[in-house]
């Protein structure tokens, strides 16, 4: 019987913009505090406009300036920490509800000092029991939306890959990881909104699904995307996760159950102190291994994703013999995955991030031979996430040195000194942030065909 051609693809089904809710909720926020008919509105007294409104969901900030900011009234609970914040209302002669204090975002703050003290000691004054809880409620609501993001980054056809689609449920993570280029309080949208892009994705002809995240195990309709998925037709459907909730008992299985097929985790070094470091989540190693010993165990087919910071340069080498120790020539433990760090969002970070590119070519070539040796297959390092083909020597058993566009990677390029390299049209050359760091150390051209 011939199989039916999908269906003609119809534009992405995506929800109205969360960016008009956000303002709503914004204004909400400033007529129950300040009395605010709109944002923005110019408060003649204070010689200030009040531009907008932010919140971490237990805090709300008064975003104040001219036309650009230039500081912010953090409204928290009386008694709260404001470590780091300079208090400018003064002392109550009776108990106030919120404590008000001003965060400097730009010099300009000092001119309108005076101002701002009289603003924080009226407002902290004048707010009641009942317009903080009225305003913390809205603000709830309001850091949940996915406000000021590209749909992008939570449904699209993987590019050049045309059988592959991508899901992400949202960004909240039980890790922290600097190397993120993710924000945690980016918001979500609803499972109805996800198993409708997940439909969409299978019309528009995507057949191999990767749901991912933040974490992806954290939401609790996770299942039902699996199963959707698993009714619709896909042939396969992928986890990218850290696998801690894996550990749980009984978790790995309702997952396999319902569709579950194999999953990328990340697993950035061998032991714990390394590995933890990385996360900023202490404690999380052994679970984040305990569950990858469960998914094989459930017949989930594992890739380990290893991102190469400075921070685990030095472990690097040791990575492949505790996987060997740890999971063993499992069957369904199929690569090592190898890759540099994105841009983070949190860019302060960079220098603990990009891997020295002299110390990287030391270390790659034997902790890619080591892997080799154990019967571990290594993966993604010609990719357009891995380090240049100079930092491991083109090595033809992990890179394919097929020709390459170099016009198609925004955040990466060659340099003159890759003049000559033999491999040079193979090679997307290193990341731009590579070179703002560490310049032309960051190739190493080669001259003689490789081989091995």
């Amino acid at each position: 019987m011939i199989a039916e051609p999908p269906s003609p693809f119809r534009a992405f089904r995506d929800p109205p913009s969360a960016d008009a809710e956000s303002a709503e909720m914004q204004r909400e926020i400033a007529r129950i505090l300040v009395r605010a008919p709109s944002l923005p509105i110019e408060l003649p007294a204070f010689k200030l406009t009040l531009l907008g409104v932010e919140t971490d969901g237990k805090s709300i900030d008064l975003i104040l300036g001219k036309s650009a900011p230039i500081a912010r009234l953090r409204l928290r609970p009386a008694g709260a920490s404001a470590e780091g914040l300079v208090t400018l209302a003064p002392k109550p002669a009776r108990p106030r509800i919120v404590s008000v204090t001003v965060d400097e975002i730009h010099a300009d703050t000092r001119r309108f000092r005076a101002e701002l003290d009289t603003m924080a000691s009226r407002i902290a004054a004048a707010t009641t029991a009942e317009k903080w809880t009225e305003a913390l409620a809205v603000a709830r609501r309001l850091r949940r939306l996915p406000a000021g993001l590209p749909l992008e980054h939570f449904r699209q056809k993987v590019p050049g890959v045309a059988h592959l689609g991508l899901v992400r449920t949202g960004f909240l993570c039980n890790q922290d990881c600097g190397l993120c280029w993710q924000g945690r309080d980016w918001g979500r949208f609803d499972a109805a909104q996800v198993l409708t892009w997940i439909e969409d994705l299978h019309s528009a002809g995507a057949r191999y699904l990767i749901i991912s995240g933040g974490e992806p195990t954290l939401d609790p309709d996770l299942e039902r995307y699996l199963e959707r998925s698993r009714q619709l037709g896909f042939t396969g459907v992928s986890l990218e996760t850290n696998a801690i909730q894996m550990a749980k008992p009984g978790f790995t299985e309702r997952l396999r159950k319902a569709g579950l097929t194999a999953a990328l985790v990340s697993l950035h070094a061998g032991n714990a102190e390394a590995s933890d470091a990385v996360t900023r989540a202490p404690g999380t190693f052994v679970r984040t291994v305990k569950g990858i010993q469960s998914l094989l165990a459930n017949g989930v087919t594992v890739t380990l994703n290893c991102v190469i910071t400075q921070e685990v340069l030095d472990h690097l080498a040791n990575l492949p013999d505790f996987i060997h120790t740890a999971f063993g020539a499992h069957r369904h433990l199929e690569s090592l995955m190898l890759s540099l760090p994105a841009d983070p969002f949190d860019r302060a970070l960079l220098p603990a991030l990009i891997p020295d590119p002299v110390r990287l070519r030391a270390i790659l070539g034997p902790t890619i031979d080591r892997a080799i040796t154990l019967g571990i297959a290594v993966r993604g390092l010609d990719g357009p996430c891995g380090p240049q083909l100079c930092a491991y020597g083109a090595d033809p058993r992990v890179a394919r040195l097929d020709p390459v566009t170099h016009d198609d990677l925004e955040f990466r390029g060659q340099l003159p000194a890759c003049e000559g390299c033999v491999v040079r049209d193979a090679c997307r050359g290193p990341r731009h942030v590579q070179v703002e760091r560490y310049g032309d150390a960051c190739v190493a051209p080669i001259l003689a065909k490789p081989s091995r």
